[in-house]
């Protein structure tokens, strides 16, 4: 029992200072995102979130690189509606997350 302790405290130890020291390994890849706004988005990105926004206020935007490949994690807001949507380089829609709040 002491043992596994011991144990957990020297694994807990050493994920703590790897979050102090900001490690930028990830289990799913290496990873960067920054908070941009729409004049810094790509023709194509900007065209999409124009027609997905369908008068909704344009809220944070953030660049992704996952491995790689860039996406825009934008976020939508119509008062009571918030959504996010993810848009590839190309402006193709990746995936969205719409939500209704009351």
């Amino acid at each position: 029992m002491i043992v596994a302790r011991e144990v957990a405290a020297t694994v807990l130890a050493g994920m703590l200072s790897l979050t102090v020291t900001g490690c930028d390994w990830h289990p799913f890849g290496k990873r960067s995102h920054q908070a941009i706004n729409i004049a810094q988005v790509p023709a194509p990105v900007r065209t999409t979130i124009d027609r997905l926004a369908g008068g909704r206020t344009i809220g944070e935007i953030e660049k992704q690189v996952v491995d790689g490949k860039t996406r825009y994690e934008v976020t939508l807001d119509s008062g009571s509606a918030k959504g996010t949507i993810l848009i590839g380089e190309d402006g193709k829609q990746l995936a969205d997350d719409d939500e209704d709040e009351d």
